[in-house]
């Protein structure tokens, strides 16, 4: 089974992109955000203590991939989320290679798109949105950090304009034999 982990800043599209290519080409797409509150649930259900910070969220994504990756068997994953985000304080913080590494991932997927244009999504999703600045300089982090990932854990890296799920199918998917 391959694992595509598909980054880029809120309102890029990962999700529209994932879903749709999913639907096309017969992967499994889930959301890194979703299998964090899956978990979280769960963990509050079972110990009763919410988990509020980055790294605590990070494993329980850990956690909870693990379980869909076994049930997935061989098909493909595409797995949305963020290279980078920002904290509390609203710095900008990467996501540790350590967890690419044991979501065992086997390629990296950038999604990138103009920053007045996400601010659009985000506007019409929210009803509000980041600065233009504040989106550019995530998706900069975003970029960079993908592209240290790829490096880090030695498998491809593909940069994607958000949206445009014909080259995601084209160049991201494993060729079927």
């Amino acid at each position: 089974m391959t694992v595509i982990f598909v980054g880029g800043v809120h309102g890029v599209g990962k999700s529209t992109c994932c879903g749709q290519v999913a639907q096309l080409a017969g992967c499994l797409h889930f959301a890194a955000s979703e299998i964090i509150r899956r978990e979280r649930a769960q963990a509050i259900a079972s110990a009763g203590k919410l988990v509020a910070d980055v790294d605590g969220n990070q494993r329980l994504l850990i956690r909870g991939f693990r379980t869909l990756r076994q049930e997935a068997g061989t098909t493909p994953i595409l797995l949305d989320g963020h290279f980078a985000m920002r904290d509390g304080l609203g710095d900008i913080q990467p996501v540790s290679v350590d967890v690419f590494r044991s979501l065992e991932i086997d390629r990296v997927v950038c999604l990138v798109d103009d920053a007045s244009a996400i601010a659009v999504r985000i506007r019409q999703r929210d009803g509000a949105a980041p600065a233009h600045r504040e989106i550019a300089d995530l998706q900069d982090a975003e970029l960079r950090h993908s592209r240290l990932v790829a490096a880090a854990l030695a498998v491809p890296f593909t940069l994607l304009q958000g949206g445009d799920v014909e080259s995601f199918i084209r160049h991201v998917l494993p060729r079927k034999a």
